[in-house]
């Protein structure tokens, strides 16, 4: 269990009376206070502040003391791996799920400083979203303990909410860290015949229950659609976030959903652990096309071990791989399949580029 002896808040505007007095100074806080509020009240003889926090640095250190570590970083993706002395690894932040997907294709080399050491002391450079208590940007800067050369080794932009396991866990025991698991996540350009087709295949011939994720108005709304109600979702004046296959009924629980002021949200990626296959809203890709992810494994981690789902559902993803691979184009690559008119866009699209 990963431990931190405490952070160095730095004050970014001490306030009078809605009077900026001073812009500078610095609070320790030990992990019992937190997590951290958005500001403090502080007195000084008869006078009170209010000390507004929107940066803070975590030193990073194991249950034991141990504040040495070796770094696989993947620094486009936001994720990385601390190895202690002990032996011991801990992921960056919450990001258990996301590294073993992004380690499947190729594990990270260890960081090394310019003297060639390995060793680094680690801290976390919070900076906190205006006028709220998450966390908008995180830098992970790292000390070499040879040269001792200060550098920024990784820089994390967070654009979800609430942030606050970010500031009392920064660091996640990860007792496996090369699991190799089978899913897929893959990269389609369509056009909306294209989608409308996938759609028909899963609820017609694959007979998938079918759930959508969307926004109606300024509401998120979960629940199971009918092929009309799917086709009148993705042509309407509808969003939708996710559609999610079943090979039998969804109950909402299981999605892992809380409510917000705009509706339901969806916590996390249900398809890992769940016998799903999940689409997600196109991004529109300018001068490409929209581009649509679609993720689902045949595998799941179960306490650190791999486990096998049905195989009923293994039975309807090789069907639905079958289809893929005869409806689509996959020119662009390994699990990459495009529309035909909109691999056209695309391929017009680089070549010009």
């Amino acid at each position: 269990m990963e431990e931190f002896s405490g952070a160095c808040f730095n004050i970014n505007q001490i306030v009078q009376d809605d009077r900026v007095i001073s812009t500078s100074g610095s609070l320790t806080v030990h992990p019992a206070a937190w997590p951290p509020p958005v500001l403090i009240q502080r007195q000084s003889g008869k006078e009170t502040y209010l000390v507004y926090l929107m940066n803070i640095f975590i030193d990073i250190a194991t249950n034991t003391g141990h504040q040495e570590f070796q770094l696989r970083l993947l620094k486009e993706e936001g994720v990385g791996l601390m190895t202690a002395a002990t032996g011991l690894n801990y992921l960056i932040l919450d990001s258990l799920d996301h590294w073993y997907d992004l380690i499947q294709d190729e594990y990270p080399k260890k960081k090394k400083c310019r003297c060639k050491n390995e060793w680094f002391h680690v801290k976390f450079d919070y900076t906190k979203r205006e006028g709220t208590s998450d966390v908008k940007h995180i830098d992970v800067i790292t000390t070499c303990t040879q040269c001792k050369k200060v550098s920024t080794a990784m820089s994390i932009d967070i654009d979800y909410s609430p942030t606050e396991e970010l500031l009392t866990h920064p660091i996640t025991f990860c007792e496996k860290p090369m699991i190799k698991y089978k899913f897929k996540n893959l990269s389609s350009y369509w056009k909306n015949q294209d989608l409308k087709d996938f759609l028909a295949h899963l609820f017609n011939d694959l007979q998938f229950y079918v759930y959508c994720w969307y926004w109606h108005g300024q509401q998120r709304y979960f629940e199971q659609v009918s092929y009309e109600k799917a086709i009148e979702i993705i042509t309407a004046n509808h969003r939708y976030l996710d559609f999610y296959f079943s090979i039998r009924p969804v109950d909402r629980s299981e999605m892992d959903t809380f409510e917000h002021e705009n509706g339901i949200v969806i916590k996390n990626d249900r398809w890992r652990k769940l016998e799903l296959i999940e689409l997600s809203a196109p991004i529109h890709m300018l001068g490409y096309g929209l581009h649509y992810s679609i993720r689902y494994c045949t595998q799941y981690l179960d306490k650190g071990n791999v486990a096998d789902k049905s195989s009923l559902f293994n039975e309807k993803i090789s069907q639905f791989e079958s289809w893929l691979k005869t409806r689509f184009n996959t020119h662009r690559g390994r699990n990459c399949y495009d529309g035909k008119e909109a691999y056209e866009t695309f391929r017009n699209k680089w070549d010009k580029s």
